[in-house]
């Protein structure tokens, strides 16, 4: 074999290498973003998915039809219930405490959990709100000649109790029966003291720090706080049982 056909194999192998080299680039960088739009919509799908399930939820507690129901996809994720989140409200003689519960879904590195109301998402260490609780500060007019103003706290407390571990594939129905109502209201006329103790508590404490009054975060303790002054607090206590079938 001569010089030139020599140098006209290696000319061919050079370019067979850069084109290799060029299509696996390509392959890689368009398998990475195929890969990236699917945990995209896989996360938004679990987002909307909290927020039926919330629907839900409040049919089963506000809407006076206890027993409701919904289907999900696990997606090869994992949904469990724990019982990690405790709200406290104090003010005049009302002293309560109370562990809310939540619900959590877990795929991958994506985290999104439902506690008294509030949906927070978690994504690689970072934290968002999706939904906010139903707590709730108004000011309204009182009755009476001078119409004078007065605070009043709305506070739910919807306490999520039962046994839920599963994970996979497949679609499984979420089962939510609420089984208990308790009322509490009372003119108080008072600085009310709302102390969460959660997971997202930094979440709580951007929660509360939008409400009137003054809020407080420990990171040391994962407590958010919130003090602020009340004429009138009115608690309702719901317990819902949360099932699951396959």
């Amino acid at each position: 074999m001569n010089t030139k056909g020599v140098s006209e194999v290696i000319g061919y192998m050079l370019i067979m290498a850069v084109v290799i080299a060029a299509i696996s680039m390509v392959f890689l960088k368009t398998n990475s973003m195929v890969e990236n739009t699917s945990k995209m919509f896989i996360s938004e799908g679990l987002r909307q998915s909290f927020k039926r399930i919330l629907n839900v939820i409040a049919i089963s507690t506000y809407g006076g039809a206890p027993l409701q129901s919904i289907q999900v996809e696990l997606q090869g994720g994992s949904f469990w219930l724990t019982n990690e989140t405790e709200i406290r409200v104090e003010v005049g003689s009302i002293d309560i405490t109370k562990y809310t519960g939540s619900l959590n879904y877990r795929y991958e590195d994506f985290k999104i959990s439902l506690e008294n109301g509030g949906v927070w998402e978690e994504f690689y260490g970072y934290k968002q709100a999706i939904e906010k609780p139903r707590i709730f500060i108004h000011t309204t007019f009182a009755k009476s000649p001078s119409y004078s103003t007065k605070v009043v706290a709305v506070i739910v407390i919807n306490r999520l109790v039962g046994d839920v571990s599963i994970s996979g594939e497949g679609s499984v129905k979420l089962i939510f029966n609420t089984t208990s109502v308790n009322v509490t209201a009372q003119d108080v006329s008072s600085v009310m003291n709302l102390t969460v103790t959660s997971p997202y508590a930094e979440l709580w404490y951007e929660f509360f720090d939008s409400l009137p009054g003054d809020a407080y975060f420990n990171s040391t303790t994962s407590t958010a706080k919130l003090s602020v002054y009340v004429d009138r607090v009115v608690i309702t206590e719901y317990t819902t049982e949360v099932r699951v079938e396959t």
